[in-house]
């Protein structure tokens, strides 16, 4: 994945967070490049695709996460905003503090505290599996 520069990124993104200080890059998948913002109103995660089926994804991404809030058993990242370009598309998100279950499994040496967190993992996708699709979802698909 390659990293953001401040230039990149698009005018309304930079007009809503205001002066961006520095951006920082997290462990990261394969779809998007993933940046922190950190700027004089907090922090951001700004979310970058580039090939046209991760595009699609992350818009399909940013449609749930707008039509999710519905469901009070799960908390999940406010979407801020969604740019689409002739050749990328961008996503703003709300960041929240702390570690990746990837960053406390490869860190936790105690066998009893690393079960605990994959069987909380494992009950919360239960949870999410679980919950009443919204309706907004149900009916309409980006």
């Amino acid at each position: 994945m390659h990293p953001i520069i401040v230039e990149e990124i698009p005018h309304s993104i930079k007009e809503y967070v205001k002066q961006i200080e520095k951006v920082t890059f997290p462990k990261q998948g394969c779809t998007s490049d993933v940046g922190i913002l950190h700027t004089a109103k907090g922090r951001y995660v700004l979310k970058r695709a580039k090939r046209e089926k991760y595009r699609k994804w992350l818009y399909k991404e940013y449609y749930v996460l707008k039509n999710i809030c519905a469901l009070e058993e799960c908390q999940s990242p406010i979407a801020y905003k969604f740019v689409q370009t002739a050749e990328e598309s961008w996503m703003l998100l709300e960041f929240f503090e702390g570690k990746t279950v990837r960053e406390y499994l490869e860190k936790e040496d105690n066998e009893k505290k690393r079960e605990h967190v994959v069987y909380e993992m494992g009950h919360l996708l239960a949870r999410i599996h679980n919950a009443e699709c919204p309706e907004r979802l149900v009916s309409k698909q980006p």
